[in-house]
């Protein structure tokens, strides 16, 4: 779960909201000092806009993760031999170290969300979610006053 933080156009207030990772949801937003309601375009109304374009190869992710585990355990043994031989290192090893250790896991996460099936499942979810809300009249109107590019599917 991450964040989103923006600012309210008509008070100038400072929003900040819970999302997902994608942003999926309605763009429709509720400044929550003034209650206006604006258009915040980096929400993605997946029934309308589809799923943020990306890799969603359980190969490449799986790929992905044993290269960034080589790079840190070869750091790792490079960190040693440099202490061992020369008493120091160069902090920036440890930041490969660390990058390494970042980028293992997550690709690790995104190679077992797929492989089991768990983001597809989530789609399915924000996808029904987003039909949902474009089956309300008043809210594809809303959408339309905004200068949302509503398809005419989901006008009534």
């Amino acid at each position: 779960m991450g964040s989103v933080q923006g600012t309210c156009p008509k008070c100038g207030a400072q929003v900040r909201e819970k999302c997902n990772a994608w942003v999926y949801g309605s763009p429709i937003r509720t400044c929550p000092k003034c209650k206006n309601e604006f258009l915040d375009k980096r929400w993605r109304e997946v029934a309308i806009d589809g799923f943020a374009v990306g890799p969603k190869s359980a190969k490449l992710y799986l790929g992905a993760t044993i290269g960034f585990l080589l790079f840190t355990i070869i750091c790792i043994l490079w960190l040693r031999n440099m202490i061992s031989t020369q008493g120091s290192y160069p902090t920036k090893l440890v930041g490969c170290i660390v990058v390494g250790t970042v980028g293992t896991a997550g690709c690790a996460v995104m190679f077992l969300r797929i492989i089991t099936g768990y983001e597809d499942k989530q789609n399915a979810r924000y996808m029904a979610e987003s039909k949902r809300r474009l089956q309300d009249q008043n809210y594809v109107d809303k959408l339309i006053s905004f200068g949302y590019t509503v398809p005419d599917e989901f006008k009534y």
